[in-house]
């Protein structure tokens, strides 16, 4: 029983109300599994045998009835009468097959379904004999006479078979209906005796709960209420050193608990009454303490904003620099896209003055072919004009002209030797120049390279002033936010010496706080006797002087909760 011992009073209580729940739950289970079983009886008793055995009385009945009707149309007198009566039989034999047809479809047993077969087989029977009774000629005088001897001797034992049919399968449908009545009723006989013991049994049940889980409470609690209620009233009042009664108490029961709480409160309280007054003490020391932090960091911050000043002066001179190194680069870059378009130029030039001397050369050549055909032109009037003196007096004409075409011959020579001699000094000078402008291209390609390395040293330079100035920068902002920090310290040291100044307060108050217990005598005096055996503390160094050893031992000597504050906070600015 431990285990129940152990639980919890909710739990206890909650498991009381799941078990009469549960038992509850048991019986309308069964009470409505029994009434659905029942319902479910009843519905089969109206469904498969009531209406079976309506359709089969309705069976007989219109089988009966057709039957009268046929032996009406055979001792009918007129046609009129008969086929009234013919009609009426054909009508009730069509309804007894009909209800029979629906009675089959409420049958479950294999006699029930034979007999109904039989049954059925029979009225068929009886309805054919019958209509063939019917179709006797009926002229003759004695016809009436022959077909009620027919129906006696013929029809007659169909009809009481099939009566006899009918019937007994309203016998097995009553004999169904009964046995079902029976087997409710049985039901219904069981599921009665089951709930009264099962009512019984939640009864007994709910009662040895009861008992259980008062025996229970009343261990737990260890003892009366009333009594608990005193001693926590007394005890919520200040005064520890009232008695408790706890010789009836258990292990682990709320009296005892409340004795044990006691003496831990007694315990507890005395060594908090005997830490106030060394807490005021280590209070005020900590707030001459603060007072010297707080003065050190103002100092501390005035240094940091001087450096913060002269590392602005020196970033903005590096800016400056950074300025005139880009505006230099600039220069030397302009230098060099002018320099290499220069180079361009003379090599244009070397390349046209290629294109002269090449020209001239043909100019030459061309030279050359005009004076060697003046000479042949010349050779040519000199062998005409010979021609034309052997001529005589007939070719003196062709001789004239032919004079004058080697004359004319004669100054084209020479005019070609003197355009050849020009053309020729004037190669001479173009392959001077071209070879001069050779020398000045290979010249302007070397003072491009040099313009270009230049224009890298000076681009080298400004991306160094650059990064000189973005590091600068950096390391300005870190003073900055250093400045700003410490002076933030100093806010936190000067909240600081205030909240020291309030724990003294407190401590103080605690004092007050802690004389309202009651400990008794004895532990009083044992408190005092220790308040007396513990040192004093060595008083706090001037705010002007350096910190001593003694007040370097005291900042180790704080709450380790108090070094974790202060390491969260310069972490988090």
């Amino acid at each position: 029983m431990n285990w129940f011992i152990n639980m919890k009073v909710g739990t206890k209580l909650i498991s009381i109300f799941v078990i009469g729940a549960c038992a509850a739950g048991v019986i309308g289970a069964l009470g409505m599994q029994s009434t659905w079983q029942i319902k479910s009886m009843a519905s089969l008793m109206y469904e498969r045998e009531l209406i079976g055995l309506r359709h089969a009385a309705d069976a007989r009945v219109n089988m009966v009835t057709g039957g009268r009707a046929a032996r009406g149309a055979l001792l009918a007198t007129d046609i009129q009468g008969r086929d009234h009566q013919m009609e009426t039989a054909y009508k009730h034999f069509q309804l007894s097959r009909q209800a029979l047809d629906e009675a089959v479809g409420t049958l479950v047993t294999d006699s029930e379904k034979r007999i109904a077969t039989e049954a059925s087989a029979a009225v068929s029977a009886y309805e054919a004999k019958l209509k063939e009774l019917i179709a006797l000629p009926s002229g003759e005088p004695d016809s009436p006479r022959n077909a009620l001897a027919e129906l006696l001797k013929e029809a007659l034992p169909v009809a009481t078979k099939a009566e006899n049919m009918l019937t007994a399968l309203l016998v097995q449908k009553q004999s169904n209906a009964d046995a079902l009545n029976h087997q409710t009723e049985a039901v219904y006989q069981r599921t009665f005796k089951l709930m009264i013991a099962l009512t019984l049994s939640g009864i007994l049940l709910g009662i040895l709960a009861g008992a259980l889980l008062a025996r229970s409470l009343t261990r737990q609690l260890g003892g009366e209420p009333g009594d608990v209620a005193r001693v926590a009233n007394a005890i919520a009042q200040g005064n520890l050193a009232t008695s408790i009664d706890t010789s009836k108490a258990v292990q682990g029961s709320i009296v005892q608990a409340i004795s044990h709480m006691q003496a831990s409160l007694r315990a507890v309280v005395g060594s908090v009454r005997n830490s106030s007054e060394t807490i005021a003490a280590g209070s005020g020391q900590i707030a001459a303490g603060n007072t010297d932090l707080s003065q050190r960091t103002e100092q501390q911050a005035a240094s940091l904003t001087q450096t913060a000043a002269a590392m602005e002066q020196l970033s903005a001179t590096v800016t400056n620099n950074a300025g005139v190194a880009g505006q230099a680069a600039q220069l030397a870059s302009s230098a060099s896209v002018a320099a290499s378009n220069g180079g361009q130029v003379v090599n244009d030039v070397v390349v046209t003055m290629a294109e002269i001397n090449e020209s001239s050369q043909k100019i030459y050549e061309i030279i050359g072919v005009i004076d060697s055909i003046a000479f042949q032109t010349n050779i040519l009037a000199l062998n005409a004009a010979v021609e034309a003196a052997r001529a005589g007096e007939e070719g003196r004409g062709f001789a004239v002209v032919a004079g004058e075409v080697r004359s004319l011959a004669q100054k084209s020579a020479a005019a070609a030797k003197d355009i050849k001699t020009l053309i020729s000094d004037s190669v001479q000078k173009v392959e001077a120049g071209r070879k001069m402008v050779d020398v000045a291209g290979a010249t302007m390609q070397d003072v491009v390279n040099q313009v270009k390395r230049v224009n890298d040293l000076i681009s080298d330079i400004s991306i160094a002033t650059t990064e000189q100035t973005s590091g600068l920068e950096q390391i300005n902002t870190a003073v900055l936010q250093l400045s700003e920090v410490t002076q933030q310290n100093a806010s936190l040291v000067q909240e600081s010496a205030v909240a020291a100044a309030s724990l003294n307060d407190q401590a103080q108050q605690l004092v007050v706080a802690v004389g309202a217990f009651k400990l008794g005598d004895d532990l009083v005096s044992a408190l005092a006797t220790a308040s007396r055996a513990m040192p004093v503390a060595a008083p706090i160094a001037s705010s002007n002087t350096e910190p001593t050893p003694a007040a370097s031992k005291r900042r180790h000597l704080l709450p380790s909760a108090h070094k974790q504050e202060e390491t969260e906070e310069w972490e988090s600015f």
